[in-house]
């Protein structure tokens, strides 16, 4: 009867997640030089791997998002870099301080794990005034996790460019776009290199304030409207120039003897 109970509990816990692959992104390392002003117009950008597409943070059983979102990523010695371009007929954003709650306003998300365990992980948000949030989480609020408001993303650069006028509703807009330029040695912990990980956990989200209560569109659902499930993420895999792709398999072994001994 206790193992019943058990598995019972399990099933339940797993029900969210039932019929939701989670995503993998194949990084490929670029020889190109990235200049982070929000156009995405490198050859790199055009050359790089787009993302699924975005879906509503429940999973399945709910509507598509209304507007498209792209992101795209790319590599090299030094940095992740991170491109989004975000489809949106009235581009709108107030928040205007470092560090306030950007989500507040429609924005675009990143949330990195380099571990791939539940323990300090990062996240960044941007809306279309550039304004950035970005924080450490110790370990998800689920687990009487808190943030780190003080902390920065070391060296951090990130551009935004709108396609069409802000904060102006009269007239329609295409959208905006944002590029990221987050180096790697920032986001070591205990002197490790979060390089030597060639899989990360990640993901991508999109707050929409259509209605009320908002919308969250993400790339990899977590099931419920809690993006802070690190082990629900999708895997973002680090191709070298060799393009030999990681072990996805052995990662998901490795971590498992590491987060459930």
């Amino acid at each position: 009867m206790k193992n019943m109970r058990k598995m019972l509990v399990w099933v339940l816990l797993l029900l969210p997640l039932a019929g939701m692959a989670q995503p993998v992104y194949d990084c490929y390392r670029t020889s190109g030089k990235i200049k982070i002003d929000g156009r995405v117009t490198e050859k790199e950008w055009g050359d790089a791997v787009p993302c699924a597409d975005f879906r509503d943070i429940r999973g399945d059983g709910f509507a598509e998002p209304k507007y498209l979102t792209t992101m795209r990523m790319l590599w090299d010695d030094d940095n992740l870099y991170i491109s989004a371009v975000l489809v949106e007929p009235d581009v709108k954003a107030g928040v205007a301080r470092r560090d306030d709650i950007v989500y507040h306003d429609n924005d675009f998300e990143v949330f990195l794990n380099p571990y791939g365990d539940k323990i300090l992980y990062y996240e960044l948000e941007v809306n279309a005034l550039g304004t950035v949030m970005d924080l450490l989480m110790n370990r998800p609020y689920s687990e009487g996790g808190t943030y780190m408001m003080t902390w920065d993303f070391p060296g951090l650069e990130v551009a935004v460019k709108v396609q069409g006028t802000l904060n102006r509703s009269n007239d329609t807009d295409a959208g905006w776009s944002v590029e990221m330029k987050i180096p790697f040695a920032g986001l070591s912990r205990g002197g490790a290199d979060p390089r030597e990980n060639k899989i990360w956990r990640a993901n991508f989200s999109r707050v929409e304030w259509l209605t009320q209560p908002e919308e969250n569109w993400v790339w990899a659902p977590t099931g419920v409207v809690d993006i802070h499930h690190p082990l629900r993420w999708g895997y973002l895999r680090f191709i070298d120039e060799d393009g030999v792709v990681p072990d996805l398999f052995a990662y998901k072994k490795s971590v498992n003897l590491r987060t459930h001994p």
